[in-house]
């Protein structure tokens, strides 16, 4: 009998993921058809000059950025959720991005104009010593319900953004923190992603320390019972995910609930093994970000909605709906 329900379990996650492989191979194919420049694939398969410079120099990279930062971001939740063991845990609800805008705020005080490489340098260190302090404050919480922790980081997070407004109102930079983070895809084309690569390689920390995050995440004395390095673990994860965090911040912008809500869909179906998900959350969030930025492409075309907007939107319902089915399962 146990068998028998294991054998159904796989062939039902089995048929789970053919589906988001589908509806996500549907929706990267769409995303490179829409734009302003049309052409069809008739035209690319057989050589046509345009429709080769349209595809390879906008659409594709365009997509693939969506791929890299979308999945990234994902799994970044997904971590923070399992070692945090809070499922509304998240880099925007835990101060880690807010501290990556103060980081390149800083960096903009003390340099002025800066590269790409080095904005992605103050953000990774300012988002690292975020998120490990983050963490280091909820383990001396010892009343930890699963909605106010959230709070908590949105608290905390609201205070470093209060010191990035001040800082930036002595150094008369209020107008350069008002641009930081407003990116997008739109402008994403051969030459300008490129450093999203940089996900790649937290992506493969993710994978390999999957099951050891699982581990964390059932409490410290657990951990050493199974003769794993709690701290060790939990600080290569807050690398990881401040790693994503500021890269994704600086090439993209905000990307709004994405290591929220996508990580909490996944595992309401596969379970909370971080190795058992990983890919499913990585194809689900790209998935789902390819959705809101084909809206954003839509709704007002030939212009562009920000996809910080679409999402923002999309994303604010399901969070909402999350909390409300979390406090009802609770009375």
């Amino acid at each position: 009998m146990k068998l028998y329900f294991y054998k159904h379990i796989v062939k039902n996650n089995i048929r789970k993921r053919i589906i988001l492989i589908i509806i996500f191979i549907v929706l990267v194919l769409i995303s490179f058809r829409v734009g302003v420049l049309d052409f069809t694939y008739r035209d690319l398969l057989s050589g046509e000059n345009d429709a080769r410079y349209v595809f390879w120099v906008s659409r594709f990279p365009r997509t693939l950025s969506i791929i890299l930062a979308a999945s990234a971001m994902s799994i970044a939740g997904l971590i923070m959720q399992a070692i945090s063991r809070n499922k509304f845990v998240s880099p925007t609800t835990a101060g880690t991005t807010n501290a990556a805008i103060l980081g390149v705020l800083l960096g903009y005080v003390f340099m002025g104009s800066q590269s790409t490489y080095t904005k992605t340098l103050f953000a990774l260190v300012f988002a690292m010593l975020s998120s490990v302090i983050f963490m280091l404050v909820l383990q001396k919480i010892q009343f930890k319900n699963v909605v106010y922790i959230p709070l908590v980081g949105m608290m905390y997070g609201a205070m470093i953004s209060a010191i990035s407004t001040f800082i930036a109102h002595q150094f008369d930079a209020l107008q350069f923190l008002n641009t930081i983070g407003v990116g997008g895809f739109a402008n994403k084309a051969i030459g300008t992603y490129e450093l999203l690569y940089l996900v790649i390689p937290a992506i493969g920390i993710a994978i390999l320390y999957a099951t050891r995050f699982s581990i964390v995440g059932m409490g410290q004395d657990f951990a050493k019972n199974l003769g794993v390095n709690y701290n060790k673990v939990m600080y290569i994860g807050l690398f990881a995910v401040s790693l994503i965090t500021s890269v994704t911040f600086v090439m993209v912008g905000m990307l709004p609930f994405i290591g929220l809500i996508v990580p909490n869909l996944i595992t309401k179906f596969y379970g909370d093994d971080v190795k058992k998900t990983l890919f499913d959350v990585g194809i689900f969030g790209s998935s789902f970000v390819l959705l809101n930025d084909i809206i954003g492409r839509l709704i007002v075309y030939p212009y562009e909605v920000s996809i910080t907007f679409t999402m923002g939107v999309t994303g604010a319902i399901i969070f909402l709906s999350m909390i409300l089915v979390s406090m009802k399962n609770e009375k």
